[in-house]
């Protein structure tokens, strides 16, 4: 690197190192140091008092760095308050001499100079804690230049020789700080007052110019001379150190004067208008200030502003001509008001210390109330006001108990909000509306009712005393805003509002027309209201079946109602509905027609009636009338039948004149109601010729014999027909009454018929089975055959028998047939005391005269019997056992049968037929059963013998004793299966006769009380229901040791207390009394058992004691007693502790 490179780089370098470390040394502290840095071109150094002096050279002049070091101290007490620091400030000669410290640096190379000024002010010396810091900072700087002085050694090629700097420091930086190092002459360019090789030796300016001794470098001066040379003439007492020596004479610094600065100068020199007095004015009449220049102002502002130009311009928060006013709060606006409270708030330019509300009502008498609030507030809520009154209220700015003017308002409260709206009735166009009175005076009410659509309304006002009223005339089914507002002059209260609606009207005028059977015509008058729809109702009266219900959309007014019940009495209801309300309902009743009977039928005729059927009304009737007569108008009647149960109801005409037509018109009577008839024409049979009897028969005939028929005919018609099927007619007088038919087969039975004509009508005919000759029995029959019984029917003989022989035997016995002698006009017999499972043959012949007729033959096989002799045994609760004796005849098994006689199934066994009990098990407790046995031979089976049983009850279970106590235990058990209708308890103690308890059977526990202390009980338990009772259960439980009562502490003094109680009941062996203290202390006392109280001695004074007591019998504890007190306070020392114990 060439010489120019170095150059460069070494002035870079220092330029920025010093910069650098500068800056590190400005830490801010007591003194202050600036540091002033001017760049001189083309400067010159030189070195006085025969120092080295370099000047540059070459094309570019040396650049040199002025650095001035300003070290400041605060202007306290302890220093001068003329010190100045400033690099400008002019010094005397001897403070420049003592205090300025100059160093210089020159490179030729570089053409780089630095020079530093130091100013170290000589009277900052005295200032406190200065020297420690102005030491601190020399040494730092003289740090910085030793920093440069290496850097300058790195940095340097051609370095110079050994022992480059001397001095006597522990270390000295080259040139010792008083001097500029040059790179090229590797010697020191020392600063003026300074010389050797290092630039260590003091030199004294001038030789003090011959007025002096140099000491130290220092010049000490003689008396008549001053400065760093001793060249300048010295000044009387130096200026007393408060001004400049120039020439002999003091330039006094500020505030001094005079030859030597003796004295304080006064500001301005009074302005001429007062005079100076050590440093101070006193000012003429009529002005004032520090140097008499201003216009004095009235009482000096009071001290609360300044004066300027005779005129006080005041501090924040006073005025008036002498400041002695507090200004008042600014712009009062009232922020909020209600009933009860005024909300203010108002503009506070100045801190004040508080602000003072004042209030007062207008009204006559009228109490003035204060409020204060702190100063920083801007506003403030008056409150516990009267409703509806005016105020006056004041605003105060106080400051230092000085009250401004006031600001002033004039706010009335509003009148109260009405409170408890309610409405009391609500009609279809009345609302009674009521809420709370005012406890303050008013002039009165307004209420209103606007109604939701805002179309019209009614407005009344009313006097302050009346806090309800009832609104009228308003519009039914309407929804009004009612509002309450409370006036007073003309002030209004802000309204309460509820919203109301009238009920709606219902239809009106309901009118029910053209009532039929089953048909009705409801009309009505619609509502006023708007309506969703009408609602009609109708029903029975009486509330059978319910009732039906139809919506009909408005404006329809009328309505047919169907499918009614006839002859009933309804009642119909009409309203209004819309939305959830619905109106009153009109209502009416009305009856039913009664509806005709329907389908009238002749059920049957004869000659001489008519039996009718028709179906029932519906209606309820209670009969009919049924009107008759022929055609012609003969032989009218009447007939009332009362209606029968069921679907129709009959009626037989009799008495009627045969083959003649009849009008019959029949109608439904309920009450006094009638139905219209309903008619049918029916004509009577012809009477038909009765009792057609053979009264003999031969071998080809047959004779007849008849009663006449009734009423007019023409003939009869007797039709004969015999076995072989060949009908023959032949036609008699009507007047005639028997015939004889002839020309008939020999032995052939013949079905002959009778009848009576008129014209084309026909009578119904008589008929009779003959024979030509004699016809036996034919149709023997049997039936209800049982093991022992049989019933045994036949036909008629022809002609009729004399008498009957039955003849009847076991088959395998019939030559000892049994017979049996009947009446001829029987026509069944019972056979009895038969034998079981036994066939019998049977016959049977009809005797005439002396004309026995052919048998007629059949067997029959008797049932096989049944068990007998059923018993019941072993019955449980669920199972039974049944026995019984075999029967007679062989069977295959037994079946047993068994079900419950209330609700339940059939079940059944198959029994073998080796057995003759058996076991029926599966059964439900305390239940009545029938069990029925019989015996089966195949598909036959034996009549059933049967019994009914009861099952034994089930037993409760898990019975136990719990919430023991000495005279309580709570028994609690699960219940049996099936219905139980009382439990019985029977408790027991010490082998004594028990008490017995009944208890409702739908329970699962008992409260035992009045139990005895300390005994052993046993509880016996069983279910009862009817006549049965379940197993008995128990269990075994001892009630608790009771305790002692009423334990009391009584004579109580500093030491000693009686404590006494009642004994338990049961027997003991002894008490346990443990007493205890607050302090913890505890003692425990075996007491006898006879005893009843025991005196506590030997206690601590003023002591709270604890007093447990309890009972003991073998190993059993009562319960705890317990009582406290309280002994006397101290009054001697404690005596020996002694207890005593009695019995009462």
């Amino acid at each position: 690197m060439g010489v120019d490179g170095e150059t460069v780089v070494l002035k870079n370098m220092l330029i920025g190192v010093n910069l650098i470390l500068l800056g590190s040394l400005l830490k801010p502290s007591e003194c202050q140091l600036e540091v002033t840095t001017e760049r001189v071109q083309g400067q010159a150094v030189e070195e006085e008092g025969g120092a080295a002096s370099y000047n540059a050279s070459g094309k570019e002049q040396p650049v040199v760095f002025n650095h001035v070091y300003n070290i400041n101290v605060p202007l306290d007490s302890l220093c001068s308050s003329g010190l100045e620091a400033s690099a400008e400030q002019d010094v005397s000669a001897e403070d420049e001499a003592l205090a300025q410290y100059t160093g210089q640096t020159s490179d030729r190379d570089s053409q780089v100079t630095f020079t530093h000024k130091i100013n170290l002010p000589k009277k900052a010396c005295p200032c406190a804690g200065s020297a420690r810091v102005l030491q601190e900072l020399l040494n730092r700087i003289e740090m910085l230049e030793r920093e440069v002085s290496l850097l300058r050694d790195q940095c340097t090629a051609s370095c110079c020789p050994e022992s480059a700097a001397t001095g006597q420091l522990d270390y000295i930086p080259h040139c010792s700080g008083h001097g500029n190092f040059s790179l090229q002459s590797c010697g020191c360019i020392c600063n003026e007052g300074w010389f050797g090789k290092n630039c260590s030796e003091p030199y004294c300016p001038l030789g003090c110019s011959s007025r002096g001794v140099c000491v130290d470098g220092q010049c000490v001066c003689d008396s008549e001379y001053s400065g760093g040379d001793c060249s300048e003439l010295r000044c009387p007492t130096d200026c007393s150190s408060r001004g400049l020596c120039v020439d002999g004479e003091c330039v006094c610094e500020e505030p001094y004067t005079g030859e030597d600065c003796s004295e304080l100068r006064c500001p301005g020199d009074c302005s001429g208008q007062g005079r100076c007095a050590n440093g101070t004015c006193f000012c003429q009449e009529g002005y004032m200030g520090e140097d008499c220049s201003q216009r004095q102002c009235l009482n000096a502002c009071s001290g609360r502003g300044h004066c300027q130009e005779g005129l006080c311009f005041c501090e924040d928060g006073y005025l008036g001509p002498d400041c002695s006013a507090v200004a008042p709060p600014e712009d009062l606006r009232v922020a909020g008001i209600s009933d009860r409270s005024i909300e203010l708030e108002w503009d506070r330019p100045m801190a004040v210390t508080e602000y003072v509300i004042s209030y007062q009502p207008m009204a006559l008498g009228g109490l003035q109330l204060q409020q204060r609030v702190p100063g920083d507030w801007s506003g403030v809520t008056i409150t516990e006001l009267e409703p509806g009154l005016t105020y006056n209220i004041s605003v105060y700015a106080v400051i230092s108990n000085i009250l401004s003017l006031p600001i002033t308002a004039k706010v009335a409260t509003h009148l109260s909000t009405p409170q408890g709206l309610h409405f009391k009735t609500i009609t279809e166009t009345t609302v009674e509306v009521q809420w709370e009175p005012f406890s303050f005076s008013f002039d009165g009410w307004e209420i209103s009712f606007i109604p939701k659509n805002n179309e019209g309304g009614v407005i009344a006002q009313l006097p302050s005393d009346v806090t309800s009223f009832n609104q009228t005339g308003l519009k039914p089914g309407e929804e009004y805003i009612v509002n309450v507002v409370a006036l007073k002059e003309q002030a209004r209260s802000p309204p309460t509002s509820a919203s109301v609606s009238t009920v709606i009207d219902g239809p009106t005028q309901i009118l029910v027309r053209d009532v039929s059977d089953t048909v009705a015509f409801v009309e009505w008058t619609p509502p006023r209201a708007k309506v969703d729809f009408i609602l009609l109702k109708y029903g029975l009266v009486g509330g059978e079946g319910g009732k039906t219900t139809f919506r009909l959309q408005p404006p329809l007014s009328q309505y047919s109602v169907q499918a009614l019940r006839p002859g009933s009495r309804y009642e119909v209801w009409v309203s209004a509905v819309r939305g959830a309300n619905e109106s009153q309902s009109t209502t009416t009743q009305f009856t039913t027609e009664i509806d005709a009977p329907k389908n009238l039928r002749v059920g049957s005729h004869t000659a001489t009636s008519l039996d009718l059927e028709w179906d029932n009304s519906e209606a309820e009737v209670q009969e009919y009338k049924v009107v008759y007569s022929t055609l012609a108008g003969e032989q009218y009647h009447e007939l009332l039948v009362p209606k029968s149960m069921g679907p129709t109801t009959r009626a037989t005409l009799t008495d009627l004149v045969p083959g003649t037509e009849y009008g019959v018109g029949i109608s439904a009577v309920m009450n006094s109601q009638q139905s219209v008839p309903a008619t049918m024409n029916a004509r009577t049979e012809l009477d038909s010729p009765r009792d057609l009897m053979v009264t003999a028969s031969s071998e080809t005939s047959i004779s007849l014999i008849w009663t006449k028929a009734s009423g007019p005919i023409d003939h009869y018609r007797i039709t004969f027909t015999p076995s072989s099927g060949i009908a023959s007619e032949v036609t008699v007088p009507k007047d005639r009454t028997s015939y004889t038919l002839t020309d008939l087969e020999p032995g052939a039975e013949y079905i002959i018929s009778i009848t009576a004509e008129r014209g084309r009508q026909q009578s119904f005919e008589s008929t009779v089975d003959a024979f030509t000759g004699f016809r036996p029995i034919s149709h023997l029959h049997f039936s209800h055959v049982t093991s022992s019984s049989v019933n045994i029917t036949w036909s008629d003989p022809s002609p009729p028998a004399d008498r009957l022989i039955l003849n009847y035997s076991p088959r395998d016995e019939e030559e000892e047939m049994t017979e049996v002698s009947l009446d001829a006009t029987k026509r069944h017999t019972v056979l009895m005391g038969l034998q079981p499972a036994t066939e019998y043959i049977v016959n049977l012949v009809a005797v005439h005269g002396t004309v026995t007729s052919e048998p007629i033959v059949g067997s029959i096989t008797t049932g096989i019997d049944p068990p007998k002799d059923i018993t019941i045994s072993n019955v449980t609760k669920d199972s039974v056992m049944v026995s019984w004796s075999p029967p007679v005849a062989p069977f295959d098994y037994y079946r047993v049968s068994y079900r419950p006689t209330q609700v339940g199934r059939l079940d059944s066994s198959v029994v073998p037929n080796t057995v003759t009990e058996f076991t029926i098990t599966k059964l439900y407790p305390a239940t009545e059963y029938e069990i029925s046995l019989n015996s089966v031979r195949g598909r036959e089976e034996s009549e059933r013998i049967c019994t009914l049983i009861h099952t034994a009850m089930d037993n409760p279970v898990d019975l136990t004793a719990t919430n023991i106590t000495p005279t309580e235990a709570l028994l609690q058990w699960k219940a049996p299966v099936g219905e139980v209708e009382n439990y019985v308890i029977i408790l027991t103690h010490f082998a004594v006769a028990g008490e017995t308890i009944l208890v409702d059977g739908g329970s699962e526990e008992f409260q035992l009380v009045g139990l005895l202390p300390s005994t052993h009980y046993t509880v016996s338990m069983y279910a009862a229901s009817g006549p049965l009772t379940s197993g008995t259960i128990s269990t075994n439980f001892s009630t608790l040791l009771d305790p002692p009562a009423n334990l009391t502490a009584s004579e109580v003094t500093r030491q000693s207390a009686l404590i006494s109680w009642q004994p338990p009941r049961a027997e003991i062996e002894n008490y346990i009394l443990t007493y205890k203290s607050t302090d913890g202390s505890r003692k425990e006392l075996i007491v006898d058992a006879e005893d009843t109280w025991i005196r506590l001695e030997g206690l601590s004074e003023s002591t709270d004691y604890t007093v447990l007591l309890q009972a003991a019998q073998d190993t059993a504890r009562s319960s705890l007693t317990s009582a406290t007190f309280t002994t006397g306070p101290s009054l001697t020392p404690p005596p020996q502790r002694h207890t005593h114990m009695g019995a009462t």
